[in-house]
């Protein structure tokens, strides 16, 4: 016993810097099997804003991987200068005919998602060098620069909407005055602020939205800011939803005498976020992260903005229906006393007698309580290491449950009301928005588990991804796991019933999974081919295309899945870069679907692609008869000179090569316009022949 007892003294110091590889190894994203039986934490208010501050402090001391930021400050002086043109044009097409334009490339039908360009038939609305710039469209040999709208310096402007005479523009902005001692309603002029308080990290998030009756004088007519960053919108009809995030580091600004009232700034005027819309969820991994939603009547100005204040955790993906908005994030959680609890539960009762005896002297040795934890950890962890691969597996696959896993919080919308419905924990990291969907009711999900821990410290797993349905209360009532080991995700796209999802390690698994019975889920083919999509899209009810790319070479695949037991790629088009400098071939519209433009009716397909500096529209003509072919290039080549040789992001060469870099593309009846920061171009889509040009850098 002697001996032991110096044996163990002696490890003390090595098993405290083993711990930390324990406690990353068991938090792994092996495969997971079986029920599960995630907690449902109730969704609570708070009675005081003192109980507020109280579950903000304590949140940010118990979990500082997180932190938070209570509705950041506003800019005190934002001016919009517009352009001085007296020329009047009228916001409606001219002869009253209809106009045939493409729209912003959505996930869902109905709802509309912001982006750098808009257009309505008649004009582009452009987000350019940190300006919106409005555009007199069509007919093309008309085209011109009707008005802008600039903004100031400490403002950066993500994208737009525009709803017929409407538009909504979403910026950001770092300020940081405290709402401390703030009256309801009081001016941001009026107000006295002693002794402010700083919140680092926290910008606020400007929307601001323009009356275009008379479209050269775009008139703003309301100006919300919001703390935190921007996360994303939604337009459904007459309705914007916006969503922030916010953070805070400092702990102090939290005060029992005078506490912190979360605020909304409404056309300069403070108003105060009642108690009763403040929500928290006394979930274990407690994050002092805020999320803000937001809704705005983009037409009546009367109407009042409806702000709500969730207590969730860190939003990282935001998936939208038109009923439900669901927020998404990967929660990596776990605490010493949590692991201790794991182990005891998981660990503990498959150890042999002799360990057990180990442990026990451990505690009989004259140590602090954290040095016999950390002897205890070192232990297990070389036990573990003298375990099978599949033991290993197996409790892995068990703690993995509890550590890492993603959380789905639902808030239901409807006419502006916000309403929050549910949440659920699902296995597994999801990739994008498009990794949701909602159908009849269930909200379906693909995630992958990596395990990238494991492979460090543990043993060699594989990533596994997996399908779940989850039903109207966000409980899993379906899944499909182990799809492709050792894969990962790429691209899910859900069509009704259907699945189709592309994992990819060398080579590219194009799988189909039926989901018209929602608790079985099953693969009802899969085809492998070389490379891989990072984005799909449906061609027709029976055919989906595919954007990726094969090694250096951006791809375009036509898979017919009319079998769906045999899915075939029945056309592919392959683009290398002409630029010897450049190895890889780029394309925005491999991780920016708003950059993918297609039209069945009119075979077309247009995607930007060149290398890392500049992008040109590659336009295809694509059909079931005759496959994919390229039909011509669209370049931008605006010379810029150098205004400055010290400022570089203004340089010649800044401007003139990425500034050429195409962007957005669209069409208005046969008319093809490519959009970059430096101009719009206009070419018949017909034959691509050049129709006109807008300069849009002055």
């Amino acid at each position: 016993m002697e001996n032991n007892k110096w044996k163990l003294t002696g490890i003390t110091v090595a098993g405290m810097i083993v711990v930390t590889m324990f406690v990353y190894a068991v938090t792994v994203w092996p495969t997971v099997n079986g029920d599960y039986d995630f907690p449902i934490y109730e969704l609570q208010n708070f009675e005081t804003y003192g109980d507020f501050n109280d579950f903000m402090v304590t949140s940010m001391n118990q979990y500082n991987t997180y932190s938070s930021q209570i509705l950041g400050g506003w800019n005190k002086s934002i001016e919009d200068s517009r352009s001085s043109n007296e020329i009047t044009v009228p916001a409606s097409v001219g002869d009253g005919q209809s106009v045939d334009f493409s729209e912003t490339n959505v996930q869902v039908k109905g709802v509309d998602e912001p982006d750098l360009v808009k257009t309505d038939g008649t004009y582009l609305y452009i987000l350019s060098n940190n300006k919106v710039l409005i555009v007199k469209a069509y007919p093309s040999d008309e085209a011109e620069i009707l008005s802008e709208i600039e903004f100031n310096d400490s403002l950066y402007v993500h994208n737009l909407f525009i709803n017929q005479t409407r538009l909504v523009v979403f910026a950001e902005s770092y300020n940081y005055p405290i709402y401390r001692a703030y009256d309801n309603g009081e001016k941001e002029e009026e107000m006295d602020i002693v002794e402010p308080a700083i919140w680092y990290d926290s910008p606020d998030t400007h929307i601001k939205i323009f009356d275009l009756e008379d479209i050269m004088n775009p008139v703003e007519v309301k100006n919300i800011v919001v703390g935190g960053s921007y996360t994303g919108a939604r337009m459904i009809e007459e309705y914007v939803y916006v969503v922030t995030t916010q953070y805070s580091y400092q702990t102090e600004v939290f005060d029992e005498e005078e506490p912190v009232v979360p605020r909304i700034l409404i056309n300069g005027a403070s108003s105060e976020i009642p108690l009763s819309d403040i929500y928290y969820v006394d979930i274990p991994e407690k994050s002092s992260t805020i999320t803000n939603v937001v809704s705005i009547n983009v037409f009546d100005d009367s109407e009042e903005v409806n702000a709500e204040l969730f207590l969730l955790g860190n939003s990282q993906t935001l998936y939208v229906s038109q009923d439900n908005i669901y927020i998404i994030y990967s929660a990596t959680y776990y605490d010493y006393e949590m692991l201790e609890d794991l182990i005891d539960e998981i660990v503990m009762p498959k150890l042999s007698s002799s360990i057990e005896n180990e442990l026990s002297t451990v505690d009989s040795l004259t140590l602090d309580d954290y040095q016999k934890q950390s002897v205890k950890e070192w232990i297990i962890q070389n036990y573990i290491e003298s375990m099978s691969q599949e033991d290993i597996q197996s409790i892995a696959l068990e703690i993995v449950k509890e550590t890492e896993k993603t959380i789905i919080h639902k808030i239901k919308i409807s006419d502006g009301e916000i309403e929050y419905q549910a949440q659920g924990t699902i296995p597994g990291t999801v990739q994008n928005q498009f990794s949701l969907s909602e159908f009849d009711g269930n909200l379906r999900v693909s995630t992958t588990i990596y395990g990238w821990m494991a492979k460090s410290y543990l043993s060699s797993f594989e990533s596994e991804n997996n399908i779940y349905v989850l039903n109207s209360t966000l409980k899993i009532v379906g899944s499909l796991e182990n799809i492709a080991s050792g894969e990962q995700i790429y691209a899910t796209r859900f069509i009704d019933d259907k699945c189709y999802l592309v994992t990819y390690k060398q080579i590219d698994p194009f799988f189909v999974i039926d989901l018209s019975e929602p608790t079985n889920p099953t693969i009802l083919g899969e085809l492998k081919i070389p490379g891989y999509s990072t984005y799909l899209h449906p061609y027709d009810d029976q055919h989906v295309i595919g954007i990726g790319r094969d090694e250096q070479e951006v791809k375009i695949s036509l898979f017919d899945v009319t079998q769906l037991n045999n899915p075939t790629e029945i056309a592919k088009y392959e683009i290398k870069n002409s630029d010897e400098e450049w190895y890889w071939t780029q394309s925005s519209a491999l991780y920016e679907h708003k950059a993918f433009l297609f039209d069945k009716e009119k075979n077309l397909l247009v995607i930007p692609v060149g290398d890392y500096s500049k992008e040109s529209a590659y336009v295809f003509d694509i059909s079931l008869s005759a496959g994919i072919t390229l039909k011509g290039i669209v370049t931008h080549d605006m010379e810029v000179e150098e205004q400055s040789e010290h400022e570089i992001w203004d340089s010649a060469y800044y401007i003139g090569s990425y500034g050429n870099s195409i962007k957005r593309t669209l069409y208005v009846n046969d008319v093809l316009y490519t959009v970059s920061d430096n101009m719009v171009k206009m070419n018949d889509l017909n034959s691509l022949s050049e129709l006109n040009t807008v300069e849009l850098v002055q």
